[in-house]
C-alpha cells in the first residue's frame, strides 16, 4: 500500500492488524507515514489538501528535533512550482516510498512475540553505521557553529544517482 502511495489504507490496515505500531502517535513510524501522506498530496498536486493535512497532522511533530530535517524538506515542497524538479524532488520519487515501507515493515516484524530480540530487526548493521555517520556529521556541524550542510542520506543518494 505504501509503495503504491495509498497511505490512508496503510494507516487503516495498521490500525486493524498491528495497532501497537501506531500506539505512540509521535513515533518515528507515525511521523514517516504522516510525512509520506503529505508528500502524496504534493505528488497529486493537491496543494490545499497538503496544507490542511500538514496543519492537522505534521504540526504535532514540530517540537521534536529528531524530525526537523525531513519535516522542513517535506514542507518545502510547497515552495516550488515544479517540486519534482527541485533539489528536494527526490522526496516525490519511489525510493522515499520504499524507505517508509521498509521502516513500517521493520516495525511490524518487531511486534512478533516469538522474536528473542525485537530490536534486532529494526536496524541492520549498515543502518546503524549510517545513523552513526549522521550523528557524527551533525555533531561536527554543531562544533563548527552550524556551518556547512546537514548530512541527509536520501539527499546524498539522490544527488549521486543523478550524476552521469
Amino acid at each position: 500500500l505504501i509503495i503504491n502511495g495509498d497511505i490512508d489504507s496503510a494507516f487503516k490496515r495498521l490500525e486493524e492488524w498491528y495497532p501497537q505500531v501506531l500506539k505512540d502517535e509521535i513515533s518515528v513510524i507515525c511521523f514517516l507515514l504522516h510525512s509520506q501522506r503529505f508528500i502524496e498530496y504534493i505528488r497529486a498536486e493537491q496543494l490545499e489538501g497538503a496544507v490542511k493535512y500538514a496543519r492537522a497532522n505534521l504540526a504535532n511533530f514540530l517540537a521534536h528535533k529528531a524530525f526537523e530535517g525531513l519535516l522542513k524538506e517535506s514542507v518545502a515542497l510547497l515552495a516550488y512550482e515544479k517540486p519534482s524538479e527541485s533539489c528536494i524532488g527526490y522526496l516525490l520519487e519511489s525510493p522515499q516510498r520504499e524507505f517508509v515501507a521498509d521502516a513500517v515493515n521493520a516495525a511490524i516484524l518487531s511486534t512478533n512475540p516469538k522474536m528473542k530480540d525485537p530490536e534486532s530487526c529494526l536496524y541492520s548493521c549498515l543502518e546503524k553505521l549510517l545513523r552513526q555517520l549522521t550523528v557524527c556529521s551533525s555533531e561536527l556541524r554543531a562544533f563548527n557553529s552550524d556551518q556547512g550542510d546537514v548530512f541527509l542520506l536520501h539527499k546524498e543518494i539522490y544527488e549521486r544517482s543523478r550524476r552521469p
